[in-house]
């Protein structure tokens, strides 16, 4: 895949999804939007200075929707799915107000925040715009603590094409809400370091680094 840019490489994750040889998988929604036009890149660069890999992949496709699951789904514990969900927003969506989505008032915490994948209802990664020119990609979970993913745009990307969008495959880099021996694993990482092998063989669990340790 090294010489394919990025939005090539999710058609090519998407073609391996289908002919996958160890387990059926069904494609429910695929969904490659088409690329930005210049107008919309203009705007998002009044609001933030795009970096040349943002500049790369939505010049290429303004948006990408999937979601694939194993057709015939194993018992998990905690009721989580061997599924994958991605949905990286549209340019115009990302550097939007998020006001009353994210956050709720000027002091909030999370204003910085802008979803560039809201794979799930309730959560998303997202940019933090602190005024660094390579914003840190953030887990959000609406009602918890914002957790970093130690990427940047183009390193979540790549991060997303080796998950394949796993399930709440970010709780493997955030880890669990709140530090407790008691529970130092999540189910979700649980499931996705075990399922995860099993559906893909080229799968490195050490891509997925735990960050959130103390």
């Amino acid at each position: 895949m090294k010489n394919q840019n990025i939005v090539q490489k999710f058609h090519l994750m998407v073609d391996d999804l289908k002919n996958n040889q160890a387990i059926n998988i069904d494609i429910d929604s695929c969904e490659f939007n088409p690329p930005a036009t210049e107008e919309e890149l203009n705007a998002a660069q009044i609001k933030f200075k795009l970096t040349p890999a943002m500049i790369d992949f939505y010049s290429k496709a303004n948006g990408i929707n999937i979601f694939w699951e194993r057709a015939e789904q194993p018992e998990i514990s905690g009721g989580g799915l061997a599924a994958g969900y991605i949905d990286l927003l549209p340019v115009q969506e990302v550097f939007k107000d998020w006001k009353n989505i994210i956050y709720f008032g000027e002091d909030d915490p999370c204003k910085p925040l802008h979803p560039i994948d809201f794979f799930i209802g309730n959560a998303c990664a997202a940019l933090y715009l602190n005024g660094s020119d390579n914003p840190e990609v953030y887990y959000y979970y609406r009602g918890e603590k914002m957790r970093p993913l130690g990427v940047d745009f183009e390193g979540y990307l790549e991060l997303l094409l080796k998950s394949r969008g796993f399930w709440y495959w970010h709780l493997a880099i955030a880890g669990p809400k709140d530090v407790n021996p008691d529970t130092p694993i999540t189910t979700e990482e649980r499931n996705f370091r075990k399922i995860m092998p099993q559906l893909f063989a080229d799968f490195d669990g050490s891509d997925f680094q735990r960050l959130n340790k103390e």
